[in-house]
């Protein structure tokens, strides 16, 4: 992928999109260390804050609703249009955005935009991206990964049932979603993760 991003640098704006756990964080940081001059836009930045959610938001964190999806796509429509902006960066400590923390100059080349709804037809982002990747990955694979995270950043107590529980009653909707919803159909590339 890297060696394709090289010699195709019009592809400035890369989306990569998948389910929970895929791996998508982890392609785009690989990319972004293989190809000096680029930059990586995490989606999780536009999840709304937690001191903005109701318990129904909290308990869903992470699915469609929970993330501020139309200034996602009026940030994205800015890149695209002039080549540089100021954007949201995440706090993997207090598991909430942090405003401003990324900053794209005009030079910035090529820049991966990750996360779960960057391909969401209701989105209407796909446009926007000169070059967008889909992470497949096995269904339950994904979500032990997302169980084993959610312990390591201690986002639940409880131990492993909790995280067990969160993962079944939240990030196992949100990636049926995705997958009904044809993302993967709509991506240039598949990448195995």
């Amino acid at each position: 992928m890297a060696a394709w991003l090289r010699g195709h640098p019009a592809a400035r704006l890369v989306g990569i999109a998948g389910i929970p756990g895929a791996g998508k964080s982890t392609l785009a940081a690989a990319l972004a260390r293989l190809l000096p001059g680029s930059a990586v836009i995490p989606m999780d930045g536009y999840h709304f804050p937690l001191s903005s959610l109701d318990e129904e938001g909290r308990r869903r964190r992470g699915s469609p609703p929970t993330f501020d999806a139309v200034s996602f796509r009026r940030d994205l429509e800015g890149l695209k249009r002039t080549g540089s902006g100021v954007f949201p960066g995440w706090s993997h400590v207090r598991h909430d955005p942090e405003p401003g923390a990324i900053r794209i100059g005009p030079g910035t080349r090529p820049i991966f935009v990750e996360g779960l709804y960057v391909l969401f037809g209701s989105w209407g982002t796909r446009a926007l991206f000169d070059l967008t990747i889909f992470v497949e990955c096995d269904l339950e694979s994904a979500l032990r990964r997302v169980e084993d995270r959610l312990l390591e950043c201690g986002y639940v107590t409880g131990g492993r049932p909790a995280a067990r529980q969160r993962v079944e009653t939240n990030d196992r909707l949100n990636a049926e979603a995705i997958l009904a919803d044809g993302g993967r159909d709509r991506a240039d590339f598949l990448v195995r993760s």
